[in-house]
């Protein structure tokens, strides 16, 4: 047992030393004080807010002027965790500064998140399977691209949270002593709260788990673990709604976080307890007992219809304020929110998407059979049409594309439920199946929009590619087994099969691009060009009160690294100021409806970059007596970065009309 746990310690520990050196490739590369995204900046400035005055103001002051944005409407615990780790770091080691926590911070998430799921995954299925998941999730480019040093936004946060969260659930499932299932659940819900505190979206991670409850749900014929449900329900949704004005009246981004992460599970607990009463107080008790199953089923479908109309009734609320469901201009022009072409996925997955497809629905017919078939048909057509989407879509066109992705999503939820209300007998590690399948649907259905959330679809493709490599395995050994020793083949066959996909081209070969991709991803925002000389020269020449006007995605970028403030950023808070600020500076008619936007957001300065698009004279030099050019001082012309200073005109006046924060119409 000693020689073991020493072996699966070793094992873990070289997977997570290759994952964390991939990921820190090229990070001297990096300007001092620079990320490598945009929205990095926005932690990295929270974190400093944190850091110098112990918590966040109500309002930050410094951006979206002039009315400021409001925090109580976000979910700032990454801010928090970033401030505090740099502090507590600096008692041991003091010349770490909160830069290099924020640079780094991406790298060991995901690391522990790895080292969590491998031991999880070594507990549950043995060291071959752990191995093979831990090397293809340290190696797979799509695994990489978001938690390298340097990112610094919080996606590797709340992947870690939601692993931890899924992980924990499914160790209180398995377990059979009372304290340590009471201990894991525990252990879930706190998760649940850290991360419903950390992301808007981690409600996708939440439903992982309901959808396990319903499964439970539908294949048992009483209540069972129902006090530990309630325990685990009690975590997090009670301290949530206490915890941030997000959950109690959320608006914007926010609108349906309470809709998302509160009340599904309280109406899974509802019906749950209502099925225990109906079959074991009531007077019809007796009659109703042998018609648990259909019961719960019954229950679940009514909830399944209220669901789908609160969306229907808030559709428009929906596609307005939530970003997976954001159909306006301003989303459809953010890159990683556009969807992955074939080309994408077979960068960043290389063969693996395609044998961890065919490893969930081979998976679905292996364990279930004949009753798992319109499941496992459905799988088909969901994954033809996402990952396949942009093929599909040039045959027939986007319609029949959504229509048939549309269809594969009704007859996946419908043959799920079927699947588990026929189910008779209970499988060897049913659920952690379960768990990954649903994994699988929830995050690729959502990067079939928004090629940002591919990032979370590692875990599920890595597991589902790792059951299809040893049940291959275990086919060709039993084939054979006359003529090989059995240990001998059940460890060749899958290191040879692991090779192949990890090195060889025409099969996968992912991994020959995992350190380019990592070193690409070093990429600093905005490097050593003119960008960064341009937030030098506004450090150094404006006081920090002025207020700086530019294109959303250097807001942030300016707050941290020019010191100034700034009236949109790519936080989208106000997306119809975005809007505006395009219609009323890049595309002004006249220098007056320029002037009178900009003052009434109080902006004392605007600059302007060569990538973007202008065409107010003022702009392209024509002399102006209110925008006095500033820098830089030769050839400003042709500059790639100008820099005005506004001078506003005794006429000009603040009109209430550029401080409208409707939403964007199309």
């Amino acid at each position: 047992m000693l020689t073991r746990r020493i072996g699966i310690g070793v094992l873990v520990s070289g997977i997570l030393v290759l994952a964390f050196l991939i990921r820190i490739q090229g990070i001297t590369n990096i300007p001092a004080g620079q990320l490598t995204g945009s929205d990095g900046y926005f932690y990295y400035w929270q974190a400093q807010l944190i850091s110098e005055h112990g918590r966040l103001p109500e309002r930050d002051m410094n951006r979206w002027l002039p009315i400021g944005r409001d925090l109580g409407q976000t979910l700032n615990l990454y801010g928090y965790v970033l401030a505090y780790v740099q502090k507590v770091a600096a008692w041991i080691f003091p010349s770490i500064t909160l830069y290099h926590v924020t640079s780094y911070m991406p790298v060991v998430c995901f690391c522990i998140g790895l080292g969590v799921l491998c031991l999880f995954f070594y507990r549950t299925f043995g060291i071959l399977f752990s191995s093979i998941v831990g090397v293809l999730l340290a190696t797979l480019p799509g695994a990489i691209s978001r938690s390298t040093a340097g990112f610094g936004d919080r996606d590797s946060w709340c992947l870690m949270l939601g692993i931890l969260a899924i992980t924990t659930h499914l160790a209180s499932l398995q377990s059979h002593h009372p304290r340590k299932r009471l201990l894991w659940t525990l252990a879930s819900g706190f998760a649940m709260f850290l991360g419903g505190m950390s992301w808007e979206g981690f409600g996708v991670f939440l439903s992982i788990i309901l959808l396990v409850e319903i499964w439970r749900f539908l294949t048992s014929e009483t209540e069972d673990g129902l006090g530990l449900y309630l325990l685990w329900v009690c975590a997090f949704v009670p301290p949530l709604h206490l915890a941030s004005p997000a959950y109690r009246n959320g608006q914007g981004f926010a609108t349906h976080i309470a809709a998302l992460m509160l009340v599904p599970p309280l109406v899974l607990l509802g019906i749950r307890y209502l099925r225990h009463l109906l079959i074991t107080k009531t007077p019809f008790a007796r009659k109703l007992r042998p018609y648990a199953r259909t019961l719960a089923l019954g229950l679940t479908l009514a909830n399944i219809t209220l669901a789908l109309g609160y969306i229907l009734i808030q559709h428009n609320t929906f596609a307005d304020t939530t970003v997976p469901f954001s159909h306006n201009t301003l989303m459809r022009s953010i890159e990683e929110l556009q969807s992955p072409f074939l080309t994408y996925w077979m960068t960043h997955y290389g063969s693996v998407f395609i044998l961890g497809s065919l490893g969930v629905i081979m998976a679905i017919f292996r364990f279930w059979k004949t009753q798992g078939l319109v499941f496992a048909i459905s799988l088909i057509l969901f994954t033809g049409t996402t990952f396949y989407r942009s093929v599909l879509d040039s045959l027939f066109g986007t319609s029949v594309g959504n229509l048939l992705f549309g269809i594969a999503i009704a007859i996946c939820i419908t043959g799920f439920l079927a699947l588990s209300w026929r189910r008779q007998g209970t499988l060897e590690n049913e659920l952690v199946y379960i768990t990954f399948a649903v994994w699988f649907l929830f995050w690729v259905a959502l990067t079939r929009d928004a090629k940002r959330y591919n990032f979370f679809v590692g875990v599920s493709i890595a597991f589902f590619t790792a059951d299809l490599i040893l049940f291959l395995t275990a086919f060709y050994a039993d084939k054979v087994k006359r003529r090989l020793p059995q240990l001998f083949l059940k460890t060749t066959i899958p290191a040879l099969m692991l090779t192949l996909i990890l090195f060889c081209p025409p099969i996968g070969g992912h991994a020959n691009s995992a350190v380019p991709i990592a070193i690409k991803s070093r990429r600093a925002t905005p490097g050593r060009g003119s960008l960064a000389q341009t937030y030098d020269w506004i450090k150094d020449n404006l006081p920090p009160t002025a207020v700086v006007a530019a294109h959303w995605n250097y807001g942030s970028q300016l707050n941290v690294l020019a010191g100034v403030k700034t009236i949109v950023d790519q936080d989208h808070y106000i997306p119809h100021w975005i809007d505006l600020y395009r219609q009323h500076v890049n595309f002004a008619k006249t220098e007056r409806e320029a002037l009178e936007f900009l003052k009434s957001h109080t902006v004392t300065h605007l600059m302007l970059t060569g990538k973007e698009i202008a065409t107010a004279p003022f702009l392209r030099g024509e002399p102006s007596s209110a925008f006095v050019p500033i820098y830089p001082t030769e050839n400003f012309t042709k500059a790639l970065v100008k820099v005005w200073e506004i001078r506003y005109p005794p006429h000009i006046k603040s009109n209430p009309k550029y401080l409208a924060t409707g939403l964007l119409q199309e």
